[in-house]
């Protein structure tokens, strides 16, 4: 492999052999590679890791730390997935990581999957680097996802608990959350946002059998002011303007400040952090005239944190791109409630055919078009684009195109 095209097409030749959960076959790579696990945070959850990775990766940087993250999906570029100070891997690199992985994975007694590969790749970029410190967001679930393959982290973090991925992780959201709490080691302490008490009790018991000291972060939440910026006092600081808009975004950062104060950073780089942070497609504000929002809210518990700050929007329109693994009738009913929701479909596996949608009722359209004609003569002040970080990463490209065009006609006087 030459180019970051021959690494993706590598990658994507993987993904024929699917999901496959266990860590016998990483672990046999980690072993073969000789790598040796750094300094580092897991992030769990069925929403929320993202953000409070971007929060912790923030704060160490702000502390002065070279920190390392791998993440999933990506928004921009694939690179994102494996990022160095918020710097996503260089193309050599990624080219040269590659195919050392790819000449190790071809004695492997099993063939891995996609997400393994990929895993592996940031392990041994990550080796060669030497960071401070990695902050790994789990892909999937956490008890059998690839990144659990830590034997050792600072810390753990479960951000939330919701129905997403059901037919692999369990039924129930207790069989969902076991799978989530199964990133626990003997004694990290492992820091949560949860809100059901059954949930947390279920928690509290798995920390008494594994000896791991549980800490519930909400009580750090003093304040939360919602508007167009979120304004959030914790325990002990003065009021921040957070990075990331969002009343949920509250307790994701408080998910960092709690994991920041116990690794004893400053209280500067914790409130510096929370300031700078950036997560793309996370109420991203892409576009002012008109107003444009991107947001990857892809379930229901998702699409209720973007109703609640919808809320202090005026006259909005939602286009939503709901996968078809999804519970596309309350997520379009809970937008309903605040927006006037139009539908679509991409390119991509999941994702759900016009034939379906238009069954289903949708008010289906074709998105392109739809955005280039709402782009030249918006239709509501405020236009939000959601339901699946695969389908706003396709509309920031298409986006970036739209607003090209338009700044070369300008030029051109057209």
């Amino acid at each position: 492999m030459e180019t970051r095209l021959d690494v993706l097409e590598w990658l994507n030749g993987q993904l024929r052999f699917g999901i496959k959960p266990g860590l016998k076959r990483i672990e046999w790579m980690l072993n073969a590679l000789q790598i040796e696990e750094l300094p580092s945070i897991h992030v769990a959850g069925t929403n929320g890791k993202g953000s409070t990775v971007a929060f912790l990766r923030a704060m160490a940087m702000k502390q002065g730390l070279n920190v390392g993250t791998f993440i999933s999906p990506y928004i921009i570029q694939f690179e994102e997935r494996i990022m160095l100070n918020g710097e996503p891997i260089r193309e050599e690199d990624l080219v040269q990581i590659a195919n050392r992985v790819r000449d190790c994975a071809s004695s492997s007694p099993e063939t891995l999957t996609e997400f393994e590969l990929l895993t592996v790749m940031a392990w041994l970029y990550f080796h060669e680097q030497q960071p401070d410190l990695v902050i790994w967001e789990v892909g999937l679930g956490g008890r059998l996802d690839s990144t659990n393959v830590l034997q050792k982290p600072i810390a753990t973090i479960v951000t939330s608990i919701g129905h997403d991925h059901q037919g692999i992780l369990g039924d129930t959201l207790e069989e969902i959350a076991l799978e989530k709490f199964g990133i626990m080691k003997s004694g990290v302490p492992m820091f949560h946002s949860l809100t059901e008490k059954r949930l947390i009790e279920l928690l509290e018991q798995q920390g008494e059998t594994m000896d791991a000291p549980i800490h519930d972060v909400t009580p750090l939440v003093s304040s939360v002011e919602d508007g167009a910026d979120t304004v959030v006092t914790y325990d002990g600081m003065p009021p921040v303007t957070l990075g990331l808009t969002g009343h949920h975004q509250a307790y994701n950062g408080a998910c960092a400040v709690a994991v920041a104060r116990h690794l004893g950073w400053r209280t500067e780089a914790i409130q510096a952090g929370l300031e700078s942070a950036q997560h793309p497609g996370r109420y991203e504000l892409i576009s002012r005239q008109p107003r444009i929002v991107l947001d990857g809210a892809h379930n229901a518990e998702g699409v209720a944190a973007l109703v609640e700050q919808l809320k202090l929007e005026r006259d909005v329109t939602v286009l939503a791109a709901i996968l078809a693994d999804k519970d596309r009738e309350a997520m379009v009913a809970s937008l309903q409630t605040v927006a006037d929701v139009y539908e679509t479909t991409f390119d991509f596996p999941r994702a759900r055919t016009k034939d379906s949608l238009i069954a289903d009722g949708a008010r289906y359209v074709d998105w392109q078009d739809w955005l280039a004609a709402w782009f030249e003569a918006p239709k509501s002040e405020t236009l939000v684009v959601t339901g699946s970080l695969y389908f706003i990463s396709e509309v920031r490209t298409y986006f970036q195109s739209l607003k090209k065009t338009a700044c070369e006609q300008e030029e051109k006087g057209v």
